[in-house]
């Protein structure tokens, strides 16, 4: 076996330029996507069909929300922008929005939207909670109104009435009627989904596994150089021929792994949680799972451009169903989400992901790693059992 291992180690200076390629293209869409998806801010449009004080005061109020960029139009443009998908939704404030402001009754806003989303619940949130102080200042209004009116009967009620919700609405900028107060633990880690991580993730998943199948793809050379045939009727066993192959190529994956691992710790500055023994060995399930991957490609593909051809559209569809280029959690379609089951990236950015983004120990890496271990024992069989034939 040592000798299968010293020849594929040597024919890995053919491969140096893909490792490196790969490598630098990880590091380099990291850089570009986490910045782009950290600085993203979904865009919403408003249309005001009331044109009254309370519905400027109520869109006033939604701009100062910076988790969103607000424009506001007519209704035909925000309509024809929601269904191109330039826009995440439409927010449509109906005609006698001032009033049922007003008569403190139930409001009633339009939305256009092509499907639900996490920022669109956090965007009605948000809308529900500006309604509920303008209609609490109306009530407050209205109290101060009737108790001067009653006082003094040559009161002006609507002045008394407008003067006290700006000031009941003024008041909001300074102070708020409740205060929270909270403690966070500090565990070292930070939480929540970072968009900066997620692609360092991804990225070092997708563009390791090129690196990982061809090189064990070079067991194609072999076979149609005619070099895989002496090599069986050599005195070194199969096992033997198989395992060095495996060896070389787990090795190379493992190595590359590690690097993307270490410079988005130091160059990028990525916090991979409290567990790295949890990320390492979820990275090392992924690695033998990508192998034995690229293994039983290499069953099925005859030469070395059939396997250039092939995976590219293997691993990018993978890769992408799996959650590399970007979260699972905007995905609705229930058959993607299955599909996306079977795939080993899942299981890896599930696993990393658990731990680097969630907060999470040791305990997050155990299920991920069996599954992925199990997966590249099927891959493993099958390729060697279509080798064998």
């Amino acid at each position: 076996m040592l000798s299968i291992i010293k020849l594929r180690v040597l024919r890995l200076r053919d491969d140096v330029m893909v490792f490196v390629l790969m490598t630098a293209m990880a590091l380099g869409f990291t850089a570009i996507f986490g910045a782009s998806f950290d600085s993203y801010k979904p865009s919403v449009v408003i249309v005001d069909e009331d044109k009254s004080f309370y519905s400027e005061y109520f869109i006033d109020e939604l701009e100062k929300n910076k988790s969103f960029n607000f424009t506001e139009t007519d209704k035909i443009n925000a309509s024809k922008e929601v269904e191109e998908g330039k826009v995440l939704v439409a927010l449509i404030v109906h005609k006698g929005f001032h009033e049922g402001i007003e008569a403190g009754s139930e409001i009633s806003l339009g939305v256009m939207k092509v499907k639900d989303d996490v920022l669109i619940l956090s965007l009605q949130e948000t809308v529900s909670g500006i309604v509920l102080k303008m209609s609490g200042g109306i009530k407050i209004a209205g109290l101060t109104a009737d108790f001067i009116h009653f006082a003094a009967d040559e009161a002006n009620i609507e002045e008394i009435m407008e003067s006290a919700y700006n000031s009941f609405m003024e008041s909001w900028k300074f102070r708020n009627p409740i205060s929270v107060t909270s403690t966070v633990a500090a565990t070292g880690a930070a939480t929540g989904y970072n968009g900066l991580k997620h692609s360092m993730i991804g990225f070092t998943l997708f563009f390791s596994m090129y690196t990982m199948v061809f090189a064990i793809g070079t067991i194609l050379s072999d076979k149609q150089y005619k070099t895989w045939e002496r090599m069986l009727i050599s005195p070194v066993s199969k096992t033997s021929i198989l395992g060095g192959s495996m060896i070389v190529a787990y090795l190379t994956g493992a190595v590359q792994m590690g690097l993307l691992i270490a410079c988005g710790k130091y160059l990028l500055k990525i916090d991979w949680g409290s567990s790295m023994a949890g990320v390492l060995l979820v990275s090392a399930a992924f690695v033998f799972a990508v192998t034995s991957l690229g293994l039983m490609m290499s069953g099925f593909i005859k030469t070395q451009g059939q396997l250039g051809s092939m995976a590219p559209i293997v691993l990018t569809s993978t890769s992408m169903l799996g959650g590399c280029m970007w979260p699972l959690e905007i995905v609705n379609n229930k058959i993607l989400l299955f599909l996306a089951e079977l795939t080993p990236q899942k299981w890896a950015m599930q696993g990393i992901e658990s731990i680097a983004s969630n907060g999470m120990g040791f305990e997050a890496a155990v299920l991920p790693s069996g599954i992925l271990l199990l997966m590249g024992m099927i891959y493993f069989t099958i390729g060697v059992k279509v080798l064998n034939k």
